[in-house]
């Protein structure tokens, strides 16, 4: 069906590489389009404030892509825990204080399908813990780890 329990899943960063990339084309095709010929050689506004913001979108997607690649978080499925890990804490959450695990859908309006989204509500917390298995690698294994750990604890 799945993988066994436990399982680690590792979140996904491929929109900031591809982000980055379409900024970089259209900060390289704005530049060109409003640099100046003058004999044979093309100098480029670097004052320009739509290249400065350009540039500025690009250099913090970078960061932000290096810091939550540094950052490795996980999901970990086990048979009597969901385990919410980074490099800087562990989030433990027993099977126990768990009230429920509800599954459902997000619409998100830039997409044309719906996006699954597991909601797990626990004791000691008034939001839920919403986890998007579209946005870890291996998510349908997510999924059905996510639904047999459902099934197993009855919630």
């Amino acid at each position: 069906m799945g993988k066994q329990l436990p399982a680690t899943f590792e979140k996904r960063f491929d929109f900031y590489w591809k982000s980055i990339a379409i900024y970089s084309i259209v900060l390289i095709i704005y530049s060109f389009i409003r640099g100046t010929i003058a004999e044979g050689t093309l100098t480029l506004s670097l004052t320009d404030p739509i290249v400065l913001l350009l540039f500025f979108i690009i250099v913090f997607s970078i960061i932000a892509y290096l810091y939550n690649i540094w950052k490795e978080p996980k999901i970990i499925v086990g048979k009597d825990s969901i385990i919410l890990k980074t490099r800087f804490r562990e989030r433990v959450i027993p099977a126990t204080q768990i009230v429920r695990i509800q599954v459902g859908r997000e619409i998100i309006t830039n997409l044309r399908r719906s996006l699954k989204v597991f909601r797990i509500y626990v004791t000691f917390r008034t939001k839920p813990y919403r986890i998007r298995p579209s946005s870890f690698w291996n998510d349908v294994e997510l999924t059905d780890a996510l639904v047999q750990f459902k099934k197993a604890n009855n919630k």
